[in-house]
């Protein structure tokens, strides 16, 4: 069954008393903000682990109950959920995930258990590895598999970016403005952080600051870079304020261009 799910983002906008104009609702950006997300990167190097604190741990529970209510609706309005059984991602590329959702396949979730940060991670502490108090595939999930199948569907599948740094920022962007402001710095933080730190964390920085690219000798295949480790906490909402407006603008330019194509 092929769902429209621009339908099924302003539905749940709806039922969460939100508002995000169509022009707004997904795009893939045209540039990187990166001098914010090079202090994101060094503040999720640098900050610590914060799994217990009041503050953080509300945030983190109620992201995540906030991502049950977008599962619920998306699999409410016809969405098919399901964790992937085999070894590895389900999904290679964003287009193939876009390509298996557009012919009307079920959308994969790689299982939290299957993989989550680096090798061996357990941490009893971290609130997105609790119970959740909704089912995929007939099992009660994990509060980050519930993020994860909501994120690849209201984020990936949205926007329809590729996986690399401007894909996923344009992918966070999006998602993030369907939660609530109260749990942006926890989203962020979730969303942005490690993703930063892969791409300019100081294991990949050259001594003068610099990042090789790609066809530089020190360029380092994403393939073979190390994951991030999990770190719960929260980014500062003048950060976040901030990513909102480097995304409010890429949505202008984005509505300018297209303004300027149609008068041509």
């Amino acid at each position: 069954m092929v769902v429209d799910v621009r339908k099924i983002a302003r539905a749940y906008l709806c039922s969460a008393n939100m508002e995000i104009g169509p022009s707004e609702l997904g795009f893939e950006a045209s540039e990187i903000p990166e001098g914010l997300v090079r202090k994101i990167a060094n503040r999720f190097h640098e900050q610590a682990h914060r799994p217990n604190d009041p503050e953080v741990r509300a945030q983190y529970l109620r992201m995540a109950d906030e991502a049950r209510a977008q599962l619920s609706c998306m699999t409410g309005m016809g969405v098919r959920v399901r964790m992937y059984p085999h070894p590895g991602q389900p999904y290679g590329t964003a287009r193939e995930l876009c390509e298996a959702l557009d012919s009307g396949a079920d959308l994969y979730v790689y299982p939290t258990e299957h993989g989550h940060g680096p090798e061996g991670y357990e941490d009893p502490d971290n609130p997105l590895l609790l119970r959740s108090s909704i089912g995929i595939d007939g099992v009660p999930a994990l509060h980050n598999d519930v993020l994860r199948a909501a994120h690849d569907y209201f984020g990936h599948y949205l926007v329809r970016a590729p996986f690399n740094l401007r894909g996923e920022l344009s992918v966070a962007y999006a998602h993030l403005r369907m939660f609530s402001p109260e749990v942006h710095g926890a989203v962020l933080n979730e969303f942005v952080g490690q993703i930063s730190w892969f791409y300019f964390g100081p294991h990949i920085l050259r001594e003068d600051g610099s990042a090789p690219r790609r066809g530089d000798e020190d360029w380092i295949h994403p393939a073979e870079r190390p994951f991030a480790d999990q770190k719960v906490n929260l980014m500062p909402s003048e950060w976040v304020a901030e990513f909102l407006e480097w995304g409010r603008a890429q949505s202008a330019a984005r509505h300018t261009v297209k303004r300027c194509e149609e008068l041509v």
